[in-house]
């Protein structure tokens, strides 16, 4: 039992001195994937943005060249 709680301490520990000799280029690589999401998920929003105005303009375009009875009846 005493081996496992001395190894146990000792990985604790070395893992420690890795993540403090590292945590500058650790932080800063978490922040770098934060930006490069941040900017596929931009880039994703701007081309749904994009289809939605594509599908707006289709549909006013459909309903301008129906008849004038079928459009009032379809709104209501």
């Amino acid at each position: 039992m005493k081996k496992r709680t001395f190894f146990a301490g000792l990985a604790g520990l070395a893992s420690g001195v890795l993540l403090a000799n590292n945590w500058r280029v650790l932080t800063k690589e978490g922040i770098k994937l934060g930006i490069r999401a941040s900017y596929k998920v931009r880039e994703l929003s701007q081309q749904a943005m994009e289809d939605i105005g594509d599908l707006t303009a289709e549909a006013n375009q459909e309903l301008s060249q129906q008849p004038n009875s079928e459009h009032d009846q379809e709104v209501m």
